[in-house]
């Protein structure tokens, strides 16, 4: 690498064009931009059509064929390359065995072993990914770094805004994000229905999945304990009102990374639903309550434990490394050691 001495600019690329697609990687991209810059570094977004040259660390979001070509062109170009990733956890028989057909039988499963090689740093979101990194992707241990995602500080005060009293509701399960049959939202409503509780969801639609968000739009037509919003601002009084003012925060998706809204539940000390899958195997969700299976009996019967459950939570004090100042700072210390090798 031809990396100046001392000099830090960064810019941002993301994982796609966020007009086809959005969603909580995108968030975390956005947010950690503002955190970084918050901790004193010259951090951008990259403008493809700009032929300025003048930056020494490209910041990938995501690894995959969409931006090989970049990883060529900034090796060649003296360029400290740091990507954060999001893994599959390889938790079940069938990602098992896709996995190593792509990785033995097809092309795209050799080239991403390839790139991943030529990146400098790799962040991931807690230990569970960085074994997937070293086991299957056979990244060296000392190129991670483990850092979480972040969660705005609003997460963490006691709102203004009175959720309730706006959308007269109370006592309700909150459940938020892009609506789509991996986040599992229907059978969540369905099982809410049969024991007679109070839904709020937060989301748009998924685009290609507008054939899922018709049957849940006519759930929600046919059951007035359903309420949908189709979407509010991130982190604005009302989105966080509304997680203030939960009864139980219920997130039955069949798969996830590290779900940031269920990380801003646990810093409004809300009780917890998840599935019962490798990715609520985090010290952050250690206090949730597991469903077996993605099935409207299994959510229906952890609605009930969680119903059932007198004991207060204890505070998580893990979830406040997700703090966007420590965030950003451990970033900041990732760029800086890419720049200034000790």
């Amino acid at each position: 690498m031809f990396l100046k001495k001392n000099s830090m600019k960064v810019k941002y690329f993301p994982c796609q064009p966020h007009c086809f697609a959005f969603g909580g990687f995108d968030m975390q991209m956005i947010n950690t931009l503002n955190a970084v810059i918050n901790e004193g570094v010259d951090a951008s977004k990259l403008d493809i059509w700009s032929r300025n040259n003048d930056f020494e660390i490209l910041h990938l979001w995501g690894v995959g064929s969409h931006n090989y070509h970049i990883i060529h062109w900034a090796k060649k170009s003296g360029k400290a390359i740091i990507a954060t990733v999001l893994l599959p956890y390889y938790d079940t028989i069938r990602s098992i065995t896709g996995y190593y057909y792509r990785r033995f039988l097809t092309d795209e499963g050799k080239k991403i072993i390839h790139y991943l090689g030529l990146i400098d740093k790799i962040v991931v979101l807690n230990q569970l990914q960085q074994n997937v990194l070293t086991e299957y992707y056979k990244v060296p241990a000392s190129k991670i770094a483990i850092i979480p995602n972040i969660i705005e500080d609003k997460y963490f005060e006691i709102p203004t805004f009175r959720f309730s009293e706006k959308y007269k509701i109370e006592n309700y399960v909150l459940c938020t994000g892009n609506i789509s049959p991996r986040k599992n939202q229907y059978n969540l409503a369905i099982a809410c229905i049969n024991l007679n509780l109070n839904l709020v969801l937060i989301g748009n639609i998924l685009d290609g999945e507008i054939t899922y968000g018709k049957k849940l739009e006519a759930l929600t037509a046919a059951n007035k304990n359903i309420l949908w919003l189709r979407e509010l601002p991130k982190a604005s009084d009302e989105l966080v009102s509304a997680y203030y003012n939960c009864s139980i925060y219920a997130l039955p998706s069949k798969s996830e990374t590290q779900p940031i809204s269920a990380l801003e539940a646990v810093a409004m000390k809300k009780p917890l639903i998840l599935m019962d899958r490798k990715y609520a195997a985090q010290v952050y969700y250690k206090d949730a309550i597991l469903c077996k299976s993605a099935s409207v009996e299994d959510i229906t019967l952890a609605l009930k434990r969680c119903i059932t459950i007198k004991n207060p939570l204890k505070e998580n004090t893990k979830i406040l490394n997700c703090k966007a100042e420590k965030v950003g700072n451990s970033y900041k210390d990732c760029y800086t050691k890419l720049v200034n090798p000790m």
